[in-house]
């Protein structure tokens, strides 16, 4: 079975090449597919392909469609380039395995699953783990982009956005820079559901095929979305869940509430997960997951050896922390 990587990184250049060279030394023949912000310094070419990994460069963006125009390119490439693959799995560059690769591509070749992804209805409040008022903020107004914020800027703008709970035609939000938004006309009904969770998961090949035929069928989405909030966390989600209601070829995808991944938003204030250094890795092992994030080696040098240790030879008795 062949595992495609979907890679997409801003920074630490070196750390990237490590991520790489991890996957491809546990997968010969995983296809990787290093999609690289062009305006910070890229990974080494040479070496990158070398590994056998395809470097891209892009117009990179955050909390916006780029995200997900990137995960498309990827998944329009394969089928351009008629590769025959197993599983699609989406990673930032601050991600890396957190089980031995060859473990996971095992387990979930197994599975029966085509798409490990967290998934939950936005817009209903028995299911919603974001609360449906913020739902309705994010995807439910046409936003402009104001400017960036520094962290001191959010939480001095932060007591202004009351203006969000006390009339329903207008927004102001600061989780992705200030942005100001009006109500518009959203897709969201019976034949289309908003569904939402992290954009990070594992897709069969039935599943991107799926996703993209919901790209060509219905172009309206991503338009709608383009001018929204954090887009990239609804846009798989819904896609897959159209394509189960309404695509013949679709119907019977197996789709598992689990995108395989450890995160820690207990303590963010910006909606940044927490960056783990030594200390943190007793509970990123006991997760179970496959893949953590974030790690930046530029902060905490050497914590990325720890996890290749434990990787290498997986026992209580590697030292972790400390």
């Amino acid at each position: 079975m062949t595992f495609v990587y979907h890679v997409e990184t801003h920074c630490n250049p070196r750390q990237i090449e490590n991520l790489v060279r991890t996957i491809v030394r546990a997968a010969p023949d995983a296809v990787v597919v290093v999609d690289h912000d062009r305006a910070f310094e890229s990974p080494d070419p040479g070496l990158l392909a070398r590994l056998g990994a395809e470097l891209r460069l892009s117009d990179g963006g955050y909390g916006d469609m780029t995200h997900v125009d990137r995960w498309l390119s990827t998944a329009r490439w394969l089928r351009s380039e008629g590769i025959d693959f197993s599983y699609l799995t989406n990673l930032s560059g601050q991600d890396y395995p957190i089980r031995p690769v060859a473990q996971i591509h095992a387990d979930v070749a197994v599975s029966g699953v085509d798409a490990f992804i967290q998934t939950f209805s936005v817009l209903d409040a028995t299911e919603t783990t974001w609360g449906v008022a913020r739902g309705r903020t994010r995807y439910e107004f046409g936003y402009q982009r104001v400017g960036q914020l520094k962290s001191w800027q959010q939480l001095a703008i932060r007591p202004v956005q009351v203006v969000n709970t006390v009339q329903p035609w207008v927004r102001l939000t600061t989780s992705t820079g200030l942005q100001l938004g009006r109500r518009a006309e959203a897709p969201w009904g019976e034949g289309l559901v908003l569904r939402g969770g992290s954009l990070f998961c594992t897709l069969s090949q039935r599943a991107v095929q799926a996703v993209l035929q919901f790209a060509s069928e219905r172009p309206d989405v991503a338009e709608f979305l383009s001018s929204c909030v954090s887009p990239e966390e609804v846009y798989l989600q819904t896609a897959l869940g159209w394509a189960v209601a309404n695509d013949e070829q679709s119907l019977d995808l197996v789709i598992e509430n689990d995108c395989r991944r450890y995160f820690d938003f207990s303590e963010s204030a910006f909606n940044h997960p927490r960056t783990f250094t030594r200390t943190d890795l007793p509970a990123v092992f006991a997760s179970g997951a496959d893949f953590a994030r974030k790690f930046d080696e530029a902060r905490h040098p050497g914590v990325l050896a720890l996890v290749d240790t434990r990787l290498e030879q997986p026992s209580d008795a590697v030292p972790i922390a400390g």
